[in-house]
């Protein structure tokens, strides 16, 4: 095999499917795609806000919850750094919108969700992620990069995905032993005086095993 192939970016859009309905978002387990992108335009205000926020009153967390607990959980997180108003009411219902649907689409009881504030280089390699799936949401920043590769060769050509877009990803617990794959990282920022929010959201098949 040439390890030096490279996939074009022309041909990503077959394996990283963009969909602009929400309805859409089940062809990620019942299509072939290694990805999905639900490409959507969140309202311009709440953008302006997350984009002119001060990150240290964003907080990060790393936890396991029941689905049906997130939206009670997200709240109690939240409202210890930041007054409710509009704009946060629309974050919290939409962490906890995004949480929903995944648990739904991936049929488990459980997932662990994940915010993350960012201005270094985190993540910057590329690589497939020790899951069964993952979903990214970068609310603000540069979205999460990603490209094709034959046995984990970094790509040289990638693609970057929308802000506030979530991205749907296949890992190595679903893809196992194909060489063909989808790589992704966080875009190297340090330096540029950038910061991302980022939401990740994993699905837990075994709660008793993750604690």
């Amino acid at each position: 095999m040439n390890l030096n192939y490279q996939i074009p970016l022309d041909e990503l859009s077959n394996q990283v499917h963009t969909i602009d309905d929400v309805s859409y978002l089940s062809d990620f387990v019942e299509q072939s795609y290694y990805g999905v992108i639900w490409d959507r335009h969140i309202p311009v205000n709440i953008q302006d806000w997350l984009n002119k926020i001060d990150p240290k009153l964003i907080p990060s967390f790393r936890h396991i919850f029941h689905k049906n607990e997130v939206r009670k959980s997200i709240n109690k997180i939240f409202e210890n750094s930041l007054s409710k108003d509009t704009q946060i009411n629309w974050l919290i219902q939409d962490i906890t919108r995004l949480s929903k649907l995944f648990s739904s689409l991936m049929k488990v009881d459980y997932i662990r969700l994940r915010m993350e504030v960012i201005s270094t280089n985190s993540c910057r390699k590329f690589h497939i992620d020790a899951v069964k799936a993952r979903l990214i949401c970068t609310y603000r920043g540069l979205g999460t990069q990603y490209g094709m590769s034959m046995d984990g060769i970094d790509p040289k050509h990638f693609k970057t995905t929308p802000t506030s877009s979530p991205i749907l990803l296949k890992g190595t617990l679903w893809i196992e032993d194909n060489p063909k794959m989808i790589l992704h990282r966080s875009p190297p920022i340090e330096g540029t005086g950038e910061t991302r929010f980022v939401f990740v959201t994993d699905p837990i098949f075994d709660p008793e095993n993750e604690i």
